[in-house]
């Protein structure tokens, strides 16, 4: 069995909210569904690399499918008092609230709240995973990193 190393997986959960999520709104326009475009005949006059433009088509398919994984991703992290995992990640990373302001509304210290973060982003990578998994995501992305086996 793979074992998860969990720094890894927490830098690339934050990553994947502080970098690649923009990216990927900004790619698909945050709100369209781009499974109804026909990129068939779609011809773009002023590149020469025909390869690299349905490259690109399927990459934004790709960022379309993982950001239509993401919420119900959110909503299935644990909100209980004792683990407001979907709460944090919320709030840290969707309302883009500072840390402190966090603890503080829910009532924990410093070193608590990122204990309780960290929790979080670990739990987030497994759901968001299982959301792939479950709609059906071609090209699925794992954030979790994996240890060497020894």
């Amino acid at each position: 069995m793979l074992e998860i190393n969990e720094p890894v997986t927490i830098k690339n959960t934050e990553k994947f909210f502080e970098k690649d999520l923009e990216r990927y709104q900004t790619m698909c326009a945050g709100r369209y569904d781009v499974h109804s475009v026909n990129f068939d005949n779609i011809k773009v006059n002023s590149s020469p690399k025909t390869g690299a433009i349905m490259s690109r088509y399927s990459l934004i398919i790709a960022y379309n499918d993982r950001l239509a994984c993401l919420k119900p991703a959110i909503d299935n992290c644990t909100n209980e008092p004792n683990k407001p995992y979907k709460r944090i990640i919320e709030l840290r990373y969707l309302n883009q609230l500072a840390s402190w302001d966090i603890a503080n509304r829910l009532g924990y210290g410093h070193t608590q709240f990122n204990v309780l973060r960290k929790r979080a982003l670990l739990q987030f990578a497994d759901v968001y995973l299982m959301e792939q998994l479950k709609q059906g995501v071609k090209d699925i992305l794992d954030l979790h990193a994996y240890k060497e086996a020894t």
